[in-house]
């Protein structure tokens, strides 16, 4: 949570930034120089020859006097677009999006995902959406609004408001599993005891357009982290380890987890509990072990170091995993080739069923 709120605060620290210079981080020192007078010309009197100018030292004429100097200048670093999302990219050779996400969850739809960010942030800042042309990947906002308030209490006054709205536009790939985002300032707005103003310098533009970039891929960072939570949280709680039978009539245990991939998951099982891996056929999904039944010691039990045990005779057994519908049918036999039968696993379920759910 705490990393939610650092990124939803990179907008905020950005928007508070007022185009009031006292707002802004300002330049430290000595500034006599703004108040500077050039010297005059040194006169030479006439019939004598005027020294040497060397050009090198030249001070060339300031012709813009427009901008800010000493104290007012703007010393912030650049803004920059920072990718903070899983998949997320800046591809400085396509200028079509400021920033790109790649598809990271394939259950869920990546522009929904986007889409998902930029209201949901929207929603933390009670900001509404004004315009959603979902065909055309067009959004916009209403205004985001920021108040410079001085006094106490009852004699509170605002010396400052300063809004701002935004367009965000989506461009997706062909194959629909890279999006693109960019935002665009649309509306601004400052009010102070000067009157007000619609004007806003162009690189406090940048700065605010790439803190909202910032602020939305913060805001989809925060969502794949609750997706992927609850995503392990419904693998926890699901039964996948049932008690059944295979398309022959066999008894066997039906796990919901692929043929492969359940194979590469049970040598772990096997180390826990007591199985030593004989052989193994790879072609026919076939592991050959040998089984010893080690029951718990007191001082296991004491020191909490006791694992549960499969409640099965010393012996050979074989473990068969045979497909079923992206599910596995896991069939147990011994070394006369008979399967053990519904009374052992329903008299084992409670160990067999945790060990291979591989939670």
């Amino acid at each position: 949570m705490d990393r939610r709120v650092i990124y939803l605060s990179l907008l905020g620290l950005a928007l508070s930034a007022c185009s009031n210079v006292e707002t802004r981080k300002e330049a430290k020192g000595d500034f006599d120089y703004v108040n500077f007078k050039p010297e005059a010309e040194l006169k030479v009197p006439d019939g004598m020859t005027p020294p040497a100018k060397k050009q090198l030292f030249a001070v060339p004429e300031l012709k813009n006097t427009d901008g800010a100097v000493g104290q007012a200048v703007d010393i912030r670093a650049p803004a920059q677009v920072l990718p903070l999302a899983s998949g997320s990219r800046i591809d400085e050779f396509d200028k079509t999006a400021a920033i790109w996400f790649d598809k990271v969850d394939d259950n869920r739809e990546l522009r929904d995902q986007i889409v998902k960010a930029i209201k949901d942030y929207l929603q933390t800042e009670d900001v509404a959406l004004t315009v959603e042309d979902e065909s055309n990947n067009l959004f916009e906002s209403d205004w985001f609004h920021v108040e410079d308030e001085s006094g106490y209490l009852f004699w509170k006054s605002v010396d400052i408001t300063e809004s701002w709205r935004f367009k965000y536009t989506l461009v997706t790939k062909p194959h629909g599993r890279s999006v693109g985002l960019n935002v665009e300032l649309v509306d601004y707005m400052l009010t102070n005891d000067k009157g007000s103003t619609k004007k806003i310098d162009p690189i406090e533009k940048q700065r605010v357009e790439m803190a909202m970039l910032n602020a939305v891929t913060g805001q989809l960072d925060y969502q794949y982290r609750i997706n992927n939570r609850d995503d392990r949280l419904a693998r926890a709680n699901m039964q996948i380890v049932e008690l059944g039978q295979t398309n022959d009539g066999e008894p066997a245990l039906i796990i919901d987890y692929p043929r492969d991939e359940l194979w590469s998951y049970l040598p772990g099982f096997f180390e826990q509990y007591n199985f030593i891996i004989t052989d193994i056929d790879e072609d026919k999904f076939v592991f050959d072990v040998e089984y010893t039944y080690v029951e718990a010691s007191v001082w296991d039990t004491v020191w909490g170091d006791d694992a549960p045990v499969v409640d099965i005779p010393d012996g050979t057994y074989r473990f068969k995993l045979k497909d079923s519908d992206g599910k596995t049918e896991l069939i147990i036999t011994d070394d006369q080739n008979n399967n053990l039968g519904d009374e052992s696993l329903k008299k084992n379920f409670e160990v067999l069923e945790p060990a291979l759910s591989f939670r």
